[in-house]
């Protein structure tokens, strides 16, 4: 993900300086250059620019660095009893490397604007601004699990380390999963298709959530059955990931007030803490 970010980034560079509207008879390579550097511009901002060097710079602060552990946070009663009961012997799926799928991700939206630009004269703009949203939704994703993780003491239940809270992977998968559903959501709502089918379309929409934010909270379930978080960790670490999906794509890409929000929250149930989703379909 990162090297795909880098040589995204260097692409841009070299093609900063070439019209954004291109001609029509534009040869493949200015219709990358023109439409990879207008789509990006279109949702880039300043401050993308000290984020993106802290994303690229990121594995040289992931030490678990006592002194910037301004806060101390240890797990109530009730987390340190259930992370003994649902710890399980083994490592679960849901704990693969967390970059996995945001690299098949990013690199399937890349490949896909270059693949028009290469086979025809479509217009790509909008595929690569969707690809560099993406990238910024991992960007600032990381960047917030790392500055808590750094800033907040708290022994993982293994006491591998003191950067239990909050779960990063949990946080990863309902970032690219929120993302991708968006998507997704306005696929469906503009496929002729489906458009005189509200059943259909709702029928597509409820599948491509389950599937979509039940794999992000069976990799959160997986962090805690694998001893390295609590269920607050995973709890956070959810709405974190779904926040600042939503808010990027709201950002950039939301076109109406009827468009696929979903509302998450804390809330206490029999004095347990859950998340509460709140989705319209």
């Amino acid at each position: 993900m990162r090297l795909a970010v880098i040589l995204f980034v260097t692409l841009l560079c070299t093609s900063f300086g070439i019209a954004q509207h291109r001609s029509a008879d534009a040869g493949w390579t200015e219709r990358i250059s023109g439409d990879a550097t207008s789509g990006v511009l279109s949702v880039a901002a300043w401050h993308d620019i000290p984020v993106g060097l802290l994303f690229l710079a990121h594995r040289y602060y992931k030490a678990d660095n006592p002194s910037t552990k301004l806060v101390s946070l240890p797990p109530f009663e009730f987390e340190r009893s259930l992370a003994s009961d649902v710890r399980l012997e083994g490592e679960a799926f849901g704990s693969l490397d967390s970059w996995i799928l945001p690299a098949v991700v990013f690199n399937g939206h890349l490949l896909y604007a270059i693949a028009g630009n290469v086979t025809s004269d479509a217009d790509m703009r909008g595929a690569y601004a969707r690809t560099w949203g993406f990238a910024k939704v991992m960007m600032y994703n990381l960047i917030a699990a790392e500055l808590i993780k750094n800033t907040v003491r708290r022994a993982r239940p293994d006491a591998s380390d003191t950067k239990s809270f909050f779960s990063s992977h949990t946080s990863t998968a309902f970032a690219v999963n929120s993302f991708l559903y968006r998507e997704i959501d306005d696929a469906i709502d503009g496929w002729d298709a489906v458009r005189s089918s509200p059943t259909l379309s709702t029928g597509l929409k409820i599948g491509a959530f389950s599937l979509l934010y039940g794999w992000a909270v069976y990799v959160g379930y997986s962090r805690m059955v694998d001893s390295k978080h609590y269920i607050s960790d995973v709890l956070v670490g959810a709405a974190s990931g779904t926040l600042i999906a939503n808010l990027v794509y709201d950002g950039y890409f939301g076109e109406t007030d009827e468009d696929f929000r979903p509302v998450v929250g804390l809330v206490m149930i029999d004095k347990t803490p859950a998340v509460a989703v709140a989705v319209r379909f």
